[in-house]
């Protein structure tokens, strides 16, 4: 293997603690790593895009629905809930670790791609059965006016020099596809990837976001305890430019840098009648006038250095200003007289980078989770989520991309949202509505969760306890196929650690204690651990048997009905109608007495 290509390969799995993958399967997660992260400017984990098994033509598949993946048909329905334009991407991915572009392995994987539209790869994987599935969902719901785009990546460790046969079987494979007629036009990209672009991707996703622009006619904005510098003015459209525009090391253009934008940058939309508009009044050189026209665009940045009118400013947001960011950019051989109303904003300050966020925001859809991150308990679970051992720690993500740049294992960063599936799981005890339902069950038990009554202890052992449980597949210690019962079975080990407690009625800090511990002990016993999640599992796969169907999706819906959860869970927790111990108050205030037989 290219040696720069190896040594980044090898920094790539100890970041992201991928130590049982072999050579092959390493490079493959890099390749999509380097393309997502670095190209592309997506915050996805790169071992849910990465196909593990045989799947024939395909070593990673990412379906991003608003920039967000969908692995299974319960995120994408939730992910395609009130929007009424989503935007879509089909991203393929096959790596070889030669230097060479085969015009048979190039050829296969094109029949892959097609395979995989016209539903032939079904069977390959339970992996790609949820894909197809994902596929489905969004055909049938989210093509009203506009088709999902694709893009295909080919990687090898050589240098692509456009090879006559290669590039006439691409031509006349995308023909192919078009000829489907379920891309949006024009919107298919191939890329033939080498050492030197990937390197360059890399890179591009490893290192820190930072720009130094030209800020001349600016005044500074009042004092705030928060804001450790703030200016106000506006500024040429070519300097707001180099605040999105992503170079490699040689300062040429690799695309603009999605990582900047707080609203994914596929929220903006070329084909709308109001950017058209505006594109021809740049196009027309009447510039000039956008500075009186645009509402302007806001940046808030972790640190700015100011010399003189030149700010170098590290660790950026633009939280406001997305379509008017992309425009510019899109039109950036127009710039000429044309300037921009600029607010900067430098603050360290989280909660209130948030509220700016959500302030400015308010003509746009604001996520649950986003609200709940300025709850004070969950800036305490945090700060005690990253104050524990090492080996504990668990790095609570309120802010999206917050950790995004610094050097730790990226699985034990915890979005909110995956934390609150995992919390209504646990501690609602509804697995079977997790995945899905989550937004809601949040909604109707506000008041027991996330709450200046929560301890930060229960929480942070169930963050931590998830995090263990995809070490197991990241690392291949169990079989990828129990996926599919993900929450069932953390709320299965959470349950059989705490005797079925309802951890949401302890309210002593050492009765939290002790009940955290249970959950971090069982979580840090490797062997105990897989024992108890393939034991449970072994349980769930014949319940998912006896429902005597063999389409996937239509046992994904049986694994979400109340009658499955009950019958698993008498099952795994068989009640005792003659116990008369672990008398227990439920989250609404009845009481239950449950007893768990021994086995």
């Amino acid at each position: 293997m290219h040696p720069v290509i190896k040594s980044q390969t090898r920094m790539f799995q100890q970041e992201q603690s991928l130590s049982r993958l072999t050579d092959s399967e390493a490079f493959e997660a890099y390749t999509i790593y380097s393309v997502i992260a670095g190209l592309l400017s997506y915050s996805v984990d790169p071992l849910s895009v990465h196909l593990r098994g045989d799947e024939f033509g395909l070593d990673g598949l990412a379906i991003l629905i608003q920039g967000k993946l969908a692995t299974d048909s319960d995120e994408a329905e939730t992910l395609l809930e009130d929007i009424n334009d989503p935007d879509v991407e089909f991203i393929f991915f096959q790596s070889k670790t030669g230097s060479s572009y085969d015009y048979g392995d190039i050829s296969k994987f094109f029949d892959g791609i097609e395979a995989f539209f016209n539903d032939h790869l079904y069977g390959e994987s339970p992996q790609l059965d949820d894909l197809i599935a994902v596929k489905d969902v969004i055909y049938s719901k989210a093509v009203k006016k506009r088709n999902p785009s694709l893009r295909i990546y080919y990687a090898s460790t050589g240098t692509y020099k456009r090879p006559p046969r290669i590039e006439a079987l691409v031509s006349q494979r995308v023909g192919n596809l078009k000829d489907l007629s379920i891309f949006a036009n024009d919107s298919i990209v191939v890329e033939m990837l080498g050492a030197e672009k990937l390197q360059a991707y890399y890179r591009s996703a490893t290192r820190a976001t930072q720009a130094t622009i030209e800020f001349s006619r600016q005044v500074p904005l009042p004092k705030n305890d928060r804001v450790e510098q703030g200016y106000v003015g506006f500024i040429s459209a070519n300097e707001l430019v180099k605040l999105v525009d992503l170079t490699d090391e040689n300062g040429d253009s690799l695309g603009i840098n999605r990582f900047v934008f707080f609203d994914n940058v596929r929220d903006y939309n070329e084909k709308s009648p109001l950017n058209i508009s505006v594109g021809k009044t740049l196009e027309e050189n009447a510039g000039r006038d956008f500075v009186f026209r645009n509402n302007g665009v806001t940046v808030i940045a972790k640190s700015i250095h100011r010399t003189a009118d030149d700010f170098r400013i590290e660790d950026y947001q633009i939280v406001n200003g997305c379509q008017t960011t992309n425009i510019l950019y899109q039109h950036r051989d127009k710039l000429a007289d044309v300037s921009v109303p600029f607010r900067l904003i430098g603050s360290s300050d989280d909660d209130f980078t948030a509220s700016i966020i959500i302030g400015t925001n308010s003509q746009n859809q604001i996520k649950e989770e986003q609200f709940l991150a300025l709850r004070p308990f969950v800036k305490d679970l945090e700060e005690y989520a990253n104050s524990v051992e090492e080996h504990l720690r668990i790095y609570i993500e309120r802010r999206e991309h917050q950790y995004h740049r610094e050097s730790i294992e990226r699985a034990r960063i915890m979005p909110l949202a995956v934390l609150m599936k995992a919390a209504s799981a646990t501690l609602l005890k509804q697995p079977n509505k997790s995945a899905r339902d989550y937004k809601r069950l949040f909604k109707e038990n506000a008041n027991s969760l996330f709450n200046e009554r929560s301890d930060v202890q229960i929480y942070h052992a169930i963050a931590y306890i998830y995090y263990r449980l995809e070490f197991l597949w990241r690392n291949q210690r169990i079989d990828n196929s129990l996926k599919i019962f993900r929450f069932y079975l953390l709320w299965a080990a959470v349950e059989e650690v705490t005797g079925s407690k309802n951890l949401l009625s302890l309210n002593k800090p050492a009765q939290c204690e002790v009940y955290a511990r249970k959950i971090i002990e069982l979580a840090e016993d490797e062997d105990r651990f897989k024992s108890a999640v393939i034991r449970n599992g072994l349980v769930l796969e014949q319940a998912l048997k006896n429902l005597a169907s063999e389409n996937r999706e239509k046992l994904r819906d049986s694994i979400r009905s109340d009658t499955f959860f009950g019958n698993v869970k008498e099952q795994l927790f068989p009640v005792s109608p003659e116990a008369t111990q672990g008398l227990d108050v439920l989250a609404d205030g009845s009481e239950a007495r449950l007893h768990v037989l021994p086995r």
